[in-house]
């Protein structure tokens, strides 16, 4: 049977699609003295795994083109640049930080946007974004451009217009959990969502080093770079295309009790005060921020290190970290969907991951002996993304549960904001301190001790300060407490609360 919600609607009697939360709503009564019934039975439709692809390529092609030059640092330099970087920032940083800088200041206004003009709208602005920047990229590696300086002005440029995106695919997960899918399939859809990110990076550390291995450095009219962009191009262009089919921003029924009875009433300045000022998101802040600074900036600055002992792996270890921590985040969701422990996935991460990074810290102490180092390197860059990606969707459910009844893209945008922030400036506090020269004749060692002290910090806030209320949840038992009556299907009305998304 067709629907307006973008595509065939499931039967509802088949348990395997309607949603258990079957739940008695308020009896209301109307103008006329009669009391009108306001049962509803919550459905879920086919369409939101379209809406959820969309989301989940738009995350993988942004990431690849996030990371893609992080490993091919010296190309890219003498390619578009023409020179060596001297001490200056190389164009592979330059490109990174970008991403960074953009995702701070454009993230307001992806909020803003997707609460209010809804899913669809946001969907198609950030593949638009995504795709255009990746064109840009691409016209950036045509050798028949000689001048180095338009080069590398029009990789940023594209590099700027590409990371507008994040604006919207970041803050899209947990909104599209919220509208589109039920209590016990949120966390896998937002786990999905946010895997699909790290999924780009190992693409875009792998690609790079097996086509680039053959590579000759200070060939300025090798085709080699257009090629390698023109991939990204095409892999840009899929969601975009995807993003066309979405058919509307909502499903005509509501997927849970939270998702009717949300309302956009809040105001969107005062959204992110009270987000700002519950110290329990604040402190989620803190922990959301440092998972993902402290895994991808190291990620970035272990190379060096890597190198300075003995190692050639390219960009490798970064493939692996986020290889494992997709598999995990995977495990991580389903594990969150099924038992509700948000704040107790988060503690064992922290603690995971601390143990790793100070683990790895002191096993580069040596430099490399045999085959057998760099195997374990592997595993330990492995645990690295097994314990520091799950808490990124992991910690957008949570704080959307801590927020409730904030919308969740203003809560998930804050997040992001925060955690981009972080990812900005911690690159800077490793360079700087490998500056420093400070105790140890190979300075990047006293960079990785402040990467194991900040990793500390945040065992120290997961354990004893994470404390928060799960007010989503609360509203859902609460509604479920209520006898279930008389289940009457019905479908959105435009007086809907939700309506209002």
């Amino acid at each position: 049977m067709e629907n307006d919600g973008g595509g065939v609607e499931e039967p509802l009697l088949m348990g395997s699609v309607l949603n258990k939360e079957t739940v008695a709503a308020d009896k209301e009564t109307a103008g006329n003295g009669i009391v009108a019934d306001t049962s509803v039975v919550y459905k879920v439709y086919p369409a939101r795994w379209l809406v959820l692809a969309v989301c989940c390529f738009l995350a993988l092609s942004n990431a690849m083109q996030w990371i893609s030059f992080s490993s091919l640092s010296d190309e890219v330099q003498m390619y578009y640049r023409g020179r060596p970087a001297n001490g200056s920032m190389d164009v592979s940083l330059v490109t990174n930080q970008i991403f960074q800088f953009v995702a701070v200041f454009t993230g307001f206004g992806g909020m803003y946007i997707t609460d209010n003009k809804g899913i669809k709208t946001a969907g198609l602005l950030g593949t638009s974004l995504n795709v255009i920047g990746a064109s840009i990229r691409m016209i950036a590696s045509i050798p028949f451009i000689e001048s180095h300086l338009v080069r590398e002005t029009l990789l940023h440029a594209g590099s700027f217009i590409a990371a507008s995106a994040q604006a919207f695919f970041l803050v899209l997960p947990s909104k599209i959990a919220e509208c589109w899918f039920p209590g016990d399939q949120r966390a896998i859809a937002n786990v999905l969502s946010f895997v699909a990110n790290p999924a780009g990076v190992a693409l875009g550390t792998i690609v790079p080093s097996v086509l680039f291995k053959n590579y000759t450095h200070g060939n300025p009219n090798s085709w080699m770079f257009f090629s390698f962009t023109l991939g990204m191009e095409f892999l840009a262009f899929f969601p975009f295309i995807l993003a066309l089919f979405v058919r509307s921003k909502l499903p005509p029924t509501p997927p849970s009790a939270s998702s009717a009875a949300h309302q956009n009433n809040i105001g969107f300045v005062k959204s992110i005060l009270q987000c700002i000022m519950n110290l329990q998101f604040f402190i989620q802040m803190t922990l959301f921020a440092f998972a993902f600074s402290l895994l991808w900036s190291l990620m970035i600055f272990l190379d060096g290190p890597l190198k300075d002992q003995g190692y050639n792996m390219a960009g490798y270890p970064t493939a692996v970290c986020a290889v494992v921590g997709t598999m995990t985040s995977l495990l991580a969701g389903h594990i969150a969907d099924k038992t509700r422990k948000f704040k107790e996935i988060i503690r064992v991460c922290t603690v995971g991951f601390s143990c790793s990074v100070i683990t790895l810290r002191f096993f580069l102490n040596h430099p490399k002996t045999g085959p057998l180092d760099s195997i374990i390197v592997y595993i330990l860059c492995g645990c690295l993304g097994a314990f520091s990606i799950p808490p990124f969707p992991i910690g957008v459910e949570l704080g959307v549960e801590t927020t409730f009844p904030v919308m969740e893209a203003t809560s998930s945008g804050v997040l992001v904001i925060f955690g981009s922030l972080f990812m900005f400036i911690i690159p800077f506090v490793q360079t700087y301190t490998e500056s420093l020269r400070l105790f140890y004749q190979q300075s990047w060692k006293f960079a990785l001790d402040v990467t194991c002290a900040l990793s500390l910090v945040s065992v120290v806030l997961s354990l004893f300060f994470l404390k928060p209320r799960y007010r989503r949840l609360e509203l859902e038992n609460a509604k479920l407490a209520l006898e279930k009556e008389e289940p009457v299907v019905t479908a959105r009305t435009a007086v809907s609360d939700i309506e209002m998304r």
